[in-house]
């Protein structure tokens, strides 16, 4: 529909030339060109008059774009209009200004005809072959096509009857692929119409699903949370009852010691008597010792260091720390544990409160390179903290005992 369509384009075209948008006139003026191509020789002179002057325009305002489509359909009008020279000219010019990697592929087949058109057959070969690497069938049925024109023109018939072969294989399964373009949009338009249907008769059922799967998850969502809840009663209650067990425990063994301790001081044993009763009073205070590590893993500052510790390792960072109820905590379980220690450490060197922690921690069973974690600073200032008390405040001249070691030896 030529006259329509040019119809149509010389409204837009008036409109540019009003607005004075020189993109959209040298646009316009190319597609009016094209238009005027496929009207036929008699419009070729036209043709040339818009194409040239929307060439002009793409040049002026350097539109890369406009300037390779413009010399693209001038080439193929000069090609049409047998002027060779000119068609290669311009299919350069096309080249060297297209971005497009699709467009380009088109440029090279135009190069390549316009070359075959001015006898430069091995130029022409160079071009089409390039313009092989192109996945539309219709572009590679036009390059099979001239190959097949220039094989024959060098007396290579069979070569030439292969490329026949080819170019008509491409031309058929571009026209399928255009037929099945159209199918599936029709298939897809007819598709969507159903869709839209469906919905707007199922949107009200849609709702109620919506509404309905919310009340139940919700209704799931709080039954576990109160299943939980009651989890984490019960397991407060076992452990509340594990403590009072272990404290009834603890309460009979140091009575036991207390009284195997006054026995082995009042009464006159035998040699043999008192070995026996040291080595079961013995026995009894490493019970004791296995009850106290027991009751302190169990208590809630030991158990938040482990927490912080954990979460340090996996993400270099933890949203808890240790506070100072925290280290009274410890040194209150620590001190339960170890007799006292803290207080017979106090009272005998001169620690400030944090030699006082370090202390606490070295006599836990945490490796020394945890304790920036819950220290917050470096491996390196543990370690070096942990020296100094050793040698300026416990006057430790041994080099190769660990703080760890001196405090053992304290108990």
């Amino acid at each position: 529909m030529n006259e329509q369509a040019d119809s149509i384009y010389q409204i837009t075209e008036r409109l540019a030339i009003q607005e004075k948008d020189s993109n959209l006139l040298a646009d316009v003026l190319s597609q009016r060109g094209m238009i005027d191509i496929n009207r036929g020789k008699e419009y070729y002179s036209e043709a040339e008059q818009k194409i040239l002057l929307a060439f002009k325009i793409s040049r002026h305002i350097a539109q890369r774009n406009l300037m390779a489509k413009t010399a693209y359909s001038l080439s193929l009008l000069y090609g049409r209009m047998n002027m060779g020279k000119e068609a290669v000219e311009f299919a350069k010019l096309s080249l060297n200004n297209q971005d497009n990697v699709k467009m380009l592929y088109r440029g090279y087949l135009l190069l390549g005809d316009a070359y075959y058109k001015t006898v430069q057959y091995d130029s022409a070969l160079i071009y089409l072959n390039k313009a092989l690497y192109s996945r539309d069938h219709s572009t590679k049925a036009g390059i099979y096509m001239r190959l097949a024109d220039i094989a024959q023109k060098q007396g290579k018939l069979e070569q030439a009857l292969e490329m026949e072969r080819k170019y008509s294989a491409y031309l058929d399964s571009a026209q399928q692929k255009q037929q099945g373009a159209a199918i599936v949009t029709t298939e897809k338009n007819i598709l969507i119409q159903r869709k839209q249907s469906e919905f707007k008769t199922n949107l009200g059922q849609l709702y109620y699903y919506i509404t309905t799967g919310t009340a139940f998850f919700l209704a799931l969502f709080l039954v576990l949370l109160k299943c939980y809840k009651k989890k984490v009663i019960y397991y407060k209650q076992k452990e509340i009852e594990m403590g009072k067990k272990l404290e009834e425990v603890l309460r009979q063994k140091n009575e036991q010691i207390s009284f195997l301790q006054k026995e082995i001081a009042l009464h006159h044993y035998s040699q043999t008597e008192k070995q026996t009763l040291k080595e079961e009073l013995h026995i009894l205070k490493t019970e004791r010792q296995a009850l106290l590590k027991e009751s302190y893993e169990h208590s809630e500052v030991c158990v938040k260091m482990k927490r912080i510790i954990q979460s340090y390792k996996k993400t270099d960072k933890s949203n808890e720390r240790f506070d100072e109820e925290d280290w009274k905590q410890l040194i209150a379980e620590t001190d339960i544990r170890w007799n006292d220690i803290t207080i017979r450490l106090a009272a005998k060197y001169p620690l400030s409160q944090d030699e006082i922690y370090l202390c606490c921690l070295h006599l836990t069973d945490i490796p020394t390179s945890h304790f920036r974690y819950l220290m917050e600073c470096s491996r390196d200032a543990i370690y070096k903290k942990g020296k100094r008390i050793l040698e300026q405040k416990m006057k430790c001249t041994d080099k190769s005992i660990s703080l760890r070691e001196f405090l053992e030896q304290f108990l």
